[in-house]
């Protein structure tokens, strides 16, 4: 039997898969099979690559290119509470709060407990201004592709 563990990609591979894809997108250009196979699997498995994808697609797109970056991905690679809940930090943005909180709904759907997906919903309910969550995350992410540095070698589930 082939151990699963050898087609999971390395942080390091996850990461430029998606800066690859997100090249691609802003130029128009194809995005390759191959590199959306890889990111949504490290988005998926991967909290680093998720949180890195969370800021990493609102630094190159806008929130309204980011959300349709994102369905790309889903369509063409797949589907994830991950992915879902990303979706729904960039709807929230957008001031779709109905449409964030059905992304949501569908991310504790695929995975009961989501982490991000929970935190969403909190940061919602609360009343937090979507600008004030945009910022977090830029802020954030500096340090989230940090901490990516340390991971490179790793492969994208070692920690479960």
């Amino acid at each position: 039997m082939k151990d699963i563990k050898t087609d999971l990609p390395t942080h390091l591979e996850a990461k430029n898969a998606l800066d690859s894809l997100l090249d691609s997108f802003s130029d128009s250009r194809v995005m390759e099979e191959t590199a959306i196979k890889t990111a949504t699997l490290g988005i998926s498995e991967s909290v680093q690559i998720r949180d890195y994808a969370l800021g990493a697609i609102g630094i190159s797109l806008d929130s309204e290119d980011s959300l349709a970056f994102i369905t790309a991905i889903q369509l063409l690679g797949q589907d994830s509470a991950a992915l879902e809940a990303i979706r729904g930090a960039y709807l929230y943005e957008l001031g779709q709060t109905a449409e964030a909180n059905k992304a949501l709904d569908k991310a504790l759907e695929l995975q009961n407990g989501h982490s991000l997906s929970l935190l969403l919903r909190r940061v919602m309910s609360a009343g937090w201004p979507s600008t004030a969550f945009a910022s977090m995350r830029s802020e954030c992410h500096p340090r989230v592709e940090a901490g990516l540095k340390d991971l490179e070698g790793v492969l994208v589930n070692a920690s479960k």
